[in-house]
């Protein structure tokens, strides 16, 4: 029989290559594995993917052959096939033949093409795996400060990159971050880096990821260099005290502070978008359209002296000088415009100065003086500066508008934000909860200072706590001009906290659930601590141990006088006594607790009970040699255990020698003992009985017999008992139990040559008594000739219906090999067939309905049940159905519970009103009722006929019911 169908396929699953399984003899193919319809698809016709040969193979497989082979994709590959056994169904594996060329080729060109592209990228690449970089490109060597790969052998790169750049990379995988960091070689670096991780475990350690950097100092530098060229610029263009303006077109697109002041205007929007031409008085708007016109063609003009019109229409003399510029992106005018008054008033000075030179020589030492105390302030806040700039806090000014006025580099790198940056924010927005700026804010108020923990929020939305310190800043009146924030981020303590709080906790519960006992006593020996598993031991249950002492619980005189030297040191055996007297065995130690001084305060205790594992060890040795000599006692049992390798790991006394003189080879610890033992195998009686040890292996128990035949040639039988023996679910051994049962085969062969002729004596009786049945019914049929009277024919005819029925069943006895039991169903269909025929022209129309459940009965009661069944259908033909009609007799035979019941029923005329069925004297109904009492059973008879059909159905309804006998 082959296995089940989800069976095979879970079993070819197991199969990396293509597999399949194929019945023995049909050839179909009843399971194949996910690989085997990857590579050929899922509904092949196999025969039409090879040639011949392989057509041929595929029937009969022999020894392992190679074909070519078309796949799926339409292409032809080399495959290894190899076939074995499996019950009543083949196994054929397919192994792909891929050259090693070709696998070595494509090997060198993905090396090449990796090889290029980490050397080619501008990225420094590196492959990660527990904190340990195990890959890296160049670059990534050079961006780290390193020229070996030796040097990065030790190292975690947490290390290089510093644990908050790589708690950074790790909380936000997969996007670019900016870091900055000091390499190997103390340079100081700002790169760009992002991290793609492979699998996040449970612990951080074991994290699995791909790291790229970028250097991006350089371009850090260049950016930096050009925003500061940028305000240096802007700066001198809006302090400049000659007045610019960028005129594109013909409007102006800008003008600055001194500008603005020249001519008199207040507001920008007076003046962007005027056209320039109408700032020039009229007698120099020629000159001066021509003079921008030809620099908007690249040609110099020279300086000019002209008059612009101001608010108010007010003249103004003035210089003109135009350069090309660009504004917007589009070319402009540069117009340049210095303020000729002032030059006339700085002559108009010049002379006044000259004329009072005597009187401001005083005036020039109150100058210096006071340039002095200038350079001095400026000295004091470049010191003030410096001290700011490199504090680890950050430092963070506020005017009474909540904006920025100083800002440090601390609080750059924290936030994310450059100082221009800063400026644009408001105070509430450094914090990610608004509501705690205005309760910062009432509390300024109140006190004018503010300590505590807050929540801040970088540049990319990243919240952290910080613990700041905020007071209020003074002007020289005592007034409030803002207010200044010291703050440091204490993320990172936090955790720590809350980890170490966590890790308390951890150590507390496993002190508490611990079954070792764990104590702590003083110098004196008075118990200062003790965990559960301490009370629960000794006994002491809700008590406290505050006046206990540690010569209380030791056992022994020894042990008392000298009880610190007892329980100190490692690995000591102690003997604690309880608060019932019980001595326990323990083993552990304790240890000193040392103060300043070097003197003993304490000592700090460990100890497992180990007196019932002592017991148990004992307990085990005595089973243990009971076992053994158990073991080795057995004269005529062989005993041993193998391994996979089917190799002897143990045996007893009796292997050796029996195996030595019955086979001639020597067994010993290690010997392949199944290997030999095959090599003695009868030829006439051996049936595969060895792989039932590979069963074994598989976890469930064998038992078998194993012919041998000895040096004498002669057949021996053993009887195997193999039992798997488990290690934590794994059968890695068998134990096997061999006793010599050949004398039992001898007798047990005897015994079943004995059965054998007594059935073919018992099939030969029964052979005969049927056959002396047949005799009688056909002397009655004889008799029949010469008899006229038709009642005396009925009564023959009857009776030969009997003799029938009895012959039917020992014509069934003697056709089987079980005498115990007859198959009543076939039986009883044979029966029936016989009187539908013999009552065919007295019931010409009358069908047989039969309902039979498959029941197996003793010959004992197969006889009366036969006859029963031969009588009321016999009645049922003979006068049911009068004038030949048409009708139906049902016989139903049901097993119901532990019961039988046998029913014939028609749906005839039914019995005769006046029918009583204890008082009849028909031979045909007394031999039911007798013959329903020797079954010890139960009849019910149900007459249904009625005049009104509407009401009851027409026939008559006999019901035997019984319980089949078990010997």
């Amino acid at each position: 029989m082959a296995p089940k169908k989800h069976s095979l396929v879970q079993w070819v699953e197991v199969w990396s290559n293509p597999a399949l399984i194929v019945h023995r003899n049909t050839r179909e193919v009843l399971a194949q594995n996910s690989s085997c319809s990857d590579v050929f698809g899922q509904v092949v016709e196999w025969a039409q993917i090879g040639n011949k040969d392989w057509q041929a193979w595929l029937i009969e497989p022999r020894e392992p052959q190679q074909f070519e082979l078309n796949t799926i994709n339409g292409k032809s590959r080399v495959f290894s096939l190899r076939s074995g056994e499996l019950e009543d169904v083949d196994y054929i594996v397919f192994e792909d033949q891929l050259g090693w060329r070709e696998l070595r080729n494509a090997f060198e060109v993905n090396k090449t093409r990796y090889q290029g592209l980490s050397a080619g990228t501008m990225e420094g690449l590196a492959f990660i795996q527990k904190n340990q970089m195990v890959d890296l490109n160049a670059e990534m060597m050079r961006i780290l400060g390193f020229s070996k790969l030796e040097e990065l052998a030790e190292l975690n790169i947490q290390e290089i990159l510093g644990s908050r750049n790589w708690k950074k990379l790790v909380s936000r995988s997969g996007d670019i971050q900016e870091l900055q960091f000091t390499n190997s070689k103390g340079k100081n670096l700002v790169v760009e880096g992002k991290i793609e991780i492979q699998e996040k475990p449970e612990l951080s350690i074991d994290l699995e990821c791909t790291l790229a950097l970028m250097d991006i100092t350089e371009r850090k530098r260049v950016e930096h260099d050009l925003l500061q060229t940028k305000e240096r610029f802007r700066l001198l263009v809006e302090t400049s005290p000659f007045g610019l303006f960028l005129v594109r077109g013909s409007e102006v697109g800008y003008a600055n502070s001194a500008a603005m002041e020249l001519l008199g205007f207040t507001d920008e929007d007076d003046v962007y978008g005027k056209v320039f031409s109408s700032l020039i008085a009229e007698s120099d708007l020629q000159r001066v359209t021509e003079d921008m016109n030809k620099v908007l063609k690249g040609e110099k003009t020279p300086y000019s002296e002209v008059t612009m019109i101001g608010a108010d229409q007010e003249k103004k003399a003035v210089g003109l000088q135009m350069t090309l510029s660009f504004f917007d992106k589009q070319p402009a005018v540069q117009i340049s415009v210095s303020d000729l008054s002032t030059r006339m008033e700085l002559l108009r000075q010049q002379i006044r100065a000259s004329s009072a030179e005597e009187s401001n020589t005083s005036l020039r030492e109150e100058i210096i003086q006071h340039k002095r105390t200038q350079n001095q302030l400026i000295e004091a806040e470049r010191f003030n500066r410096s001290i700011i700039e490199s504090s680890i806090d950050m430092i963070v000014a506020f005017d009474n508008e909540g904006k920025v006025i100083q800002f440090n580099h601390a609080a750059s790198v924290e936030f994310g934000l450059t100082i221009e940056d800063a400026k644009e924010l408001h105070a509430s927005q450094f914090l990610r909860d608004s509501d705690s700026f205005e309760a910062i804010s009432n509390r300024l108020n109140e006190a004018g200072y503010y300590a505590g923990e807050v929540t801040g929020i970088r540049s990319s939305e990243e919240a952290f706590q910080m613990l700041i310190s905020i007071a209020v800043l003074h002007g020289p009146d005592e007034q409030p001009k803002g207010f200044v924030l010291v703050g440091r981020d204490v993320t990172e303590i936090q955790l720590a906290e809350t980890e170490l709080r966590r890790s308390e906790e951890r150590y507390r519960d496993i002190l508490e659930s611990a079954s070792d006992l764990v104590f702590l006593i003083d110098k004196n020996g008075g118990f200062t601590y003790a965990n559960p598993s301490f009370y629960k031991t000794l006994g002491y249950y809700g008590e406290s141990i505050e006046t206990l002492n540690i010569t209380d619980i030791l056992s022994g005189s020894n042990t008392q006088a000298n009880w610190m030297d007892a329980i100190t040191g490692s690995s000591q055996e102690v003997k604690f006594k309880s608060k019932t007297g019980k001595e326990l065995l323990v083993i552990g130690g304790g240890s000193k607790q040392l103060n300043s001084h070097n003197e003993v305060t304490g000592v700090r205790c460990i100890y497992l009970d180990v007196s019932e594992m002592r017991a148990h060890q004992l307990e085990a040795r005595q089973k243990s040699a009971k076992l053994e000599s158990i073991f080795n006692s057995s004269r005529y049992i062989l005993m041993f255990t193998i391994n996979r390798k089917l190799e002897v790991t143990s045996m007893n006394d009796n292997v050796q020698g029996r195996l030595n003189s019955q086979f001639g080879f020597e067994t010993a610890l290690g010997s392949p003992i199944i290997d030999l033992l095959k090599n003695h195998t009868s030829d006439n009686s051996y049936k595969n009985q060895f792989q039932f040890f590979a069963r074994a292996f598989q976890g469930v128990q064998q038992q078998f017999e194993l012919p041998l035949v000895n040096q004498n040639k002669e057949e021996v039988w053993y009887q195997m008992f193999v039992n798997p023996v488990s290690y934590d679910d794994d059968h890695e051994e068998l134990s096997c139990i061999a006793y010599e049962i050949t004398d039992r085969k001898e007798i047990d062969q005897q015994v079943r040559s004995t059965l054998k002729e007594k059935e073919i004596l018992l099939q030969e009786v029964h052979h005969r008594v049927k056959n002396n049945l047949q005799v009688i019914s056909s002397m009655l049929n004889l008799q029949r000739r010469f008899i006229d009277d038709p009642k005396m024919l009925d009564i023959l005819e009857e009776s030969q219906n009997r003799i029938s029925t009895m012959s039917f069943i020992h014509e069934s006895l003697y056709q089987n090999s079980d005498f115990s039991s007859i198959g009543f169903t076939e039986y009883l269909k044979r029966l029936t067939q016989n009187l539908i025929h013999s009552y065919s022209r007295v019931a010409t129309g009358v069908a047989l309905d039969c309902t039979l459940d498959d029941v197996q009965i003793s010959l004992k009661q197969a006889i009366p049940c036969g006859l029963i069944v031969n009588e009321l259908v016999s009645n049922s033909l003979k006068y049911a159905f009068p004038n030949k009609n048409k009708g139906t007799i049902q016989l139903r035979v049901e097993k119901k519970g532990d019961d039988i019941e046998i029913e014939v029923s028609d749906n005839g005329v039914g019995l005769p009103a006046d029918f009583d069925f204890e008082t009849n004297e028909s031979l045909g109904v007394y031999l039911v009722q007798a013959l329903t009492e020797q079954l010890d059973g139960t009849l019910v008879v149900d007459n249904n006929h009625s005049e009104n059909t509407l009401e009851k159905r027409l026939g008559a309804s006999f019901l035997v019911r019984f319980t089949p006998l078990t010997d």
